[in-house]
Parts: C-alpha cells; structure tokens; sequence
C-alpha cells in the first residue's frame, strides 16, 4: 500500500513510519506542502491513501482537499486535525474524503484507522465531546464571516475595502472585532482559526 501523507510535524510523520515499519508492501512517502503533494501524485499513480494535516500551512483549507479527492478518486483521503471540529470533519465526507482523525492517535489506532479507511465506510474518529463544542461562526456578524473570507484568500485591507465599497477604516475596524472574537493574536492568526474551525 502506497500512503502520501502531507505534514510538517514530525511527531505525525514518526507515527506513521512506527506503523508502516513492519510493512514490507507499505511504502510512504511524506512532503511538507500541498504542492509537493500534487507532483508527488502524478508520480505516484498508485496511492492508495492521502493523509492530509489540515493544519500544513499554506493548505488552502476544504477547497485544496476537494481538489485531491477529485484528482485520485481511486485513493482514500485522510483528514488529520490537530484542533477538533466536528462540523468541519462533515464537511469534509461530503466531498469524498473517507476519514477524520485527531493528528495525535496512538499508533496502534491510526493503523486501525488506515484500514478502515479502505473500506466502504466514512468514519470521523475525533476526542470525545469534539460534536458538542459549539464553533465560533454565530459570534461573527454576516460582514465580519466575508470579510475573513477574503483574509483568508490573502486579500489586503485595501483590497477588501475595494470589493465592498466601503472605506478602509471600517474593514480594519470589522478585522478587529474578528480578531477579538476568535480569541486570535493578529489577522494571520484569525485566518488560521477560521480555516481549523471551518468558518471559510
């Protein structure tokens, strides 16, 4: 089985190796941008599994993972989440991923995992009570959710400003109050939080 796992944590990528190790058809390959991924994939055309770190920066959120499932429908998709969110592990099934994981399962239950991952079912495996935590998005006002939107497409203050007709004063205004309510340090950091709670 060949597994293409996308991570930069080296405690995931230890993980993994631990048990593939006494794999001897097992064969990983790891890379740490979702770029790299994608050249890996045209080389690779027998992957079996794509494991994917949904925290890798740079990722490009659920819009990058329906790119990948759709570029190897053949494969099964795995989503590893270092912040549980129930809601986006959903979202996530219904584009065709096959599973939804905490990023720091013991090896013995991610190699159970990468089994069930190649069966008929869809499963989301994350810490218990990750369903009844309540998400952020209701503190967000219409604008704010937009506007972190298009934070989070990499668009400047001015930029947003432009694409809504309104001055630059109120987007920085709207920028503050998202960042206080997400709990975030800066606007990257707020973008970081929308992507891991699925906001965008």
């Amino acid at each position: 089985m060949t597994i293409l796992l996308v991570t930069e944590d080296l405690a995931v990528q230890n993980r993994f190796k631990s048990v593939l190790e006494h794999d001897k058809d097992a064969s990983l390959h790891v890379c740490a941008a979702v770029q790299d991924a994608e050249s890996l994939l045209n080389q690779h055309a027998g992957t079996k599994v794509i494991a994917v770190d949904f925290s890798t920066p740079g990722l490009g959120g659920l819009k990058t993972i329906d790119r990948l499932v759709k570029a190897r429908p053949a494969a099964r998709v795995v989503l590893l989440f270092q912040v549980p969110s129930f809601e986006l592990a959903r979202q996530a099934l219904r584009l065709g991923v096959a599973a939804c994981v905490s990023a720091e399962l013991p090896p013995g239950d991610l190699s159970t995992v990468l089994s069930l991952a190649m069966g008929p079912n869809e499963l989301i495996l994350l810490p218990r009570g990750t369903s009844t935590v309540k998400t952020k998005d209701h503190l967000l006002s219409r604008r704010e959710l937009q506007i972190l939107a298009l934070l989070c497409d990499g668009q400047q203050n001015k930029e947003i400003a432009h694409s809504f007709g309104i001055q630059e004063v109120t987007v920085k205004m709207h920028m503050r109050s998202v960042i206080r309510k997400l709990g975030a340090r800066n606007r990257t950091h707020a973008a970081m939080i929308a992507r891991d709670l699925g906001l965008v």
